[in-house]
C-alpha cells in the first residue's frame, strides 16, 4: 500500500512540475513573436477606422499608411500571407468582438483562387498556436479540430512545438511589416524575368468550395449588421484579368458592397519593374495601386 501511495504521489508531483513548466512556455510564447497583430486584436488594441484583410496580395500590395494619409482614415493592414477567406472571416469576427467597429473594411481578393482549392491558401492555424494561452484562441483551435476538450483544463493539452521557443522570431528579410501592418516587398525576392501573359484564363463555378462561399457571405453579413462599408479589391497579376471570375464574383455581392478592380489600362501593370513576381507587386507598384484605391474610397464617399 505504501508503495502504491508513493507512486501516486510521485506521479502527481512530476505532473505538477511538468504542467508548471508548460504554463511558463505557454505564457511567454506571444512575447517571442515578431507579428503581434492578432494578439493586439485580442487585447482590444486594434481600434481603426479602415482595416485591410487579405492574403499575401493584401499584405504586399496595399499600403495602409498611404491609405491613412490619402483618405484621412486611421488605417491598418491585417492581411496574412497564405491565408484564405475562412481565416479572413475569423479575423473580422475577432476584430468585432474585442475592438471598436471600423467604418470601412477592404477585403483583397485572390483571383481566381478565392473560392476554389489552392494549397497555398489556408486557415493560418500557425498564427493561433503561439496565442493558445487565450481561451478565445483555444476555443477556435478546438473548433478547427486542432485541440480537444482537455485543453480547457490542462496547459499541456494547449501547447505544440511553436510554444517552445527560446529566441525571438525575426522579421522577414524581403517584406517586413511596417508600422501600419503592411508588408510590401522592399527588396527583390526574385530575379526580374517576367513575361506578361495574354492567355485568357477560364473559371468553373463547379470548382468552388461551399465552405469558402459560406465564409465569404458571412463577411458580407457581418459588415452589413455592423454598418461597415465593405469594399472588395481585385489587385493586378502579371497577366490579363480573369474577367470570367470577375463576372462570377459580382453575382455574389450584395447591393450595399462595392468592388474595386485595378486600372487594367494602366501600363505599369505590364511593366515587370513594378512586380516582385507574377502575383505580387513591388513597393513602387503597391504605391500606385494604393493611390487608385484611395481615390476610389474618396470618390465613393463624395457621391
Amino acid at each position: 500500500m505504501k508503495r502504491f501511495i508513493f507512486k501516486i504521489t510521485l506521479f502527481v508531483s512530476v505532473f505538477f512540475i511538468v504542467e508548471k513548466g508548460v504554463y511558463y512556455f505557454l505564457h511567454i510564447a506571444p512575447d517571442k513573436e515578431y507579428d503581434k497583430r492578432l494578439e493586439n486584436i485580442l487585447k482590444g488594441n486594434m481600434n481603426k477606422e479602415l482595416v485591410v484583410l487579405g492574403s499575401s496580395k493584401g499584405a504586399t500590395d496595399i499600403l495602409a499608411g498611404q491609405l491613412e494619409k490619402e483618405t484621412g482614415l486611421i488605417s491598418y493592414n491585417l492581411s496574412y500571407q497564405g491565408s484564405n477567406v475562412v481565416f479572413h472571416e475569423f479575423l473580422l469576427k475577432t476584430l468585432l468582438k474585442y475592438n471598436e467597429v471600423p467604418k470601412k473594411v477592404i477585403l483583397v481578393i485572390d483571383i481566381p483562387y478565392e473560392f476554389i482549392e489552392e494549397k497555398t491558401l489556408k486557415f493560418r492555424i500557425d498564427r493561433l498556436y503561439p496565442l493558445s494561452k487565450y481561451n478565445y484562441i483555444n476555443k477556435e483551435l478546438i473548433n478547427q479540430k486542432e485541440k480537444n476538450i482537455l485543453s480547457w483544463f490542462l496547459c499541456s493539452a494547449r501547447v505544440n512545438q511553436s510554444n517552445f521557443k527560446f529566441k525571438n522570431i525575426k522579421p522577414p528579410h524581403f517584406n517586413p511589416l511596417d508600422e501600419y501592418g503592411s508588408g510590401p516587398y522592399i527588396i527583390e525576392k526574385h530575379s526580374k524575368d517576367l513575361d506578361y501573359s495574354l492567355k485568357k484564363e477560364t473559371y468553373n463555378i463547379k470548382d468552388e468550395l461551399p465552405y469558402k462561399i459560406k465564409a465569404f457571405k458571412s463577411i458580407q453579413k457581418l459588415c452589413g449588421e455592423n454598418s461597415i462599408e465593405l469594399t472588395f479589391v481585385i489587385p493586378p497579376n502579371f497577366f490579363d484579368l480573369n474577367r470570367r471570375f470577375v463576372k462570377r464574383f459580382r453575382k455574389l455581392l450584395t447591393d450595399e458592397n462595392k468592388l474595386f478592380v485595378y486600372d487594367t489600362v494602366n501600363p505599369i501593370y505590364r511593366d515587370e519593374k513594378y512586380f516582385n513576381d507574377y502575383s505580387h507587386l513591388f513597393i513602387n507598384g503597391a504605391k500606385v495601386l494604393t493611390s487608385e484605391i484611395s481615390d476610389f474610397i474618396i470618390n465613393s464617399d463624395n457621391k
